[in-house]
């Protein structure tokens, strides 16, 4: 599973705990580059783009728009378009554990 990334809620802020998932600007099975806006996420104070840490393609979506997570919390997967599908829900399921 060293080929899957996680995608995780931001820390935009020195007090930020949580954020809101506001809308995905890629989606499932888009590639993306490193910088590149991934998700626009809101908190109480700001509304910011994730940008992408690394390059990779969207494989899934775990955090909808609306979601309400907590700093650090998984909200989309990234692995390379071979990744069996199977894998990609190990991984997830792996990260709730």
């Amino acid at each position: 599973m060293s080929d899957i990334k996680a995608i995780t809620m931001p820390k935009f802020g020195m007090t930020m705990e949580e954020g809101t998932v506001d809308s995905w600007i890629v989606k499932e099975g888009d590639t993306f580059h490193q910088g590149d806006a991934l998700v626009t996420i809101e908190s109480s104070k700001l509304s910011n783009d994730l940008e992408a840490p690394f390059s990779g393609t969207l494989r899934k979506i775990v955090a909808e728009a609306g979601a309400e997570l907590p700093v650090g919390s998984l909200i989309g997967v990234a692995a390379d378009p071979s990744v069996p599908d199977a894998e990609i829900e190990q991984f997830i399921a792996s990260q709730s554990s």
